[in-house]
C-alpha cells in the first residue's frame, strides 16, 4: 500500500524498533505494535511483521536477512507443502516443520509458497503434475475445498454486506425505539 518502492527508511524503521519496544515494557502483543505501526506508515500490517521479523529482530546466528531459493529449494518447497496438504495438513504446520520449529524460517518457507502461488501458479501446477504421475492424490492449491473452514479476513465484499446489515439493524432498531415511545418515525 506503501508507494515506496525503495524499501523502509531508518526513520521508519526507528519507529518500528520504538513501538516494539514500548509493547513488550508493557506486555502487549507484538501485533498491536505491528498494526499501529502499519496505519501510521501507510503499509500492511503482515508487511511490517514480516520486516521485523526479517531485518530487525537482532539475529541469533549469522544467517543472512535475505537468501534467495535455488530452483532445487523451489521445488522441494512446492513438493512438501503440497504432499503435507494431501495428508490435511496446514501450509503454516508445514513450513515450521520444514523449519525445525524456527519461525523465522517458517516465514520464509510460507511467504514463498504464498508468492509462487501468486506469481508462478504453472510452476506449481507443473509440480502438482509431477506429484500426480507418481501416484499421489494431490489436492489442487487453487481450489479452496468447500468443507474446510475460511481463514483470514473476510474478501472486501462481505465486510462491505455486513456493514450494510449492520446500517439496516441500527435503522431498524432507532425506528422500533421511536414507536415503542410513541414518537413518529
Amino acid at each position: 500500500m506503501k508507494d515506496n518502492p525503495r524499501g523502509w527508511t531508518g526513520e521508519e524503521d526507528a519507529a518500528l524498533l520504538r513501538a516494539t519496544d514500548a509493547a513488550r515494557k508493557q506486555r502487549l502483543p507484538l501485533k498491536n505494535a505491528f498494526d499501529a505501526v502499519a496505519v501510521s506508515l501507510h503499509r500492511r500490517p503482515n508487511s511490517v511483521r514480516n520486516h521485523y521479523y526479517s531485518q530487525l529482530k537482532p539475529a541469533q546466528d549469522s544467517e543472512p536477512a535475505f537468501r534467495p531459493f535455488s530452483e532445487e529449494e523451489t521445488d522441494r518447497l512446492l513438493e512438501t507443502v503440497l504432499l503435507a496438504q494431501a495428508k490435511g495438513q496446514s501450509v503454516r504446520a508445514c513450513t515450521l516443520e520444514m523449519a525445525d520449529g524456527d519461525t523465522r524460517g517458517m516465514l520464509r518457507y510460507q511467504n514463498k509458497y504464498r508468492a509462487l502461488l501468486k506469481a508462478q501458479p504453472d510452476k506449481v501446477l507443473s509440480v502438482r503434475s509431477k506429484l500426480i504421475s507418481q501416484g499421489y492424490a494431490v489436492p489442487d492449491p487453487f481450489v479452496r475445498d468447500p468443507g474446510s473452514p475460511h481463514v483470514g479476513r473476510p474478501p472486501k465484499a462481505s465486510r462491505e454486506l455486513e456493514r450494510g446489515i449492520r446500517a439496516l439493524l441500527d435503522t431498524l432498531y432507532r425506528n422500533l425505539l421511536a414507536l415503542t415511545q410513541g414518537d413518529a418515525v
